[in-house]
């Protein structure tokens, strides 16, 4: 899933609009509009604490089911 589209979902699912959550990781509200819409890519120090706003985790990278 893009991460763009993660965020969007869900901010909107625990109904925090994109100021609140701007506030809330130390950004603008424009940061976010961006981030969302994939105009731009988010730092690894907003998606962190984007992360910990919304408890969850994400696991970067590729588990391969070859076994060598």
């Amino acid at each position: 899933m893009n991460i763009g589209l993660m965020i969007a979902k869900e901010r909107t699912k625990r109904n925090m609009s994109k100021r609140k959550l701007a506030k809330l990781i130390g950004c603008t509200e424009r940061a976010v509009e961006y981030w969302e819409s994939g105009e731009r890519n988010i730092s690894l120090k907003y998606l962190d604490n984007i992360l910990k706003v919304f408890n969850m985790t994400m696991k970067i990278g590729y588990e391969s089911d070859l076994i060598i």
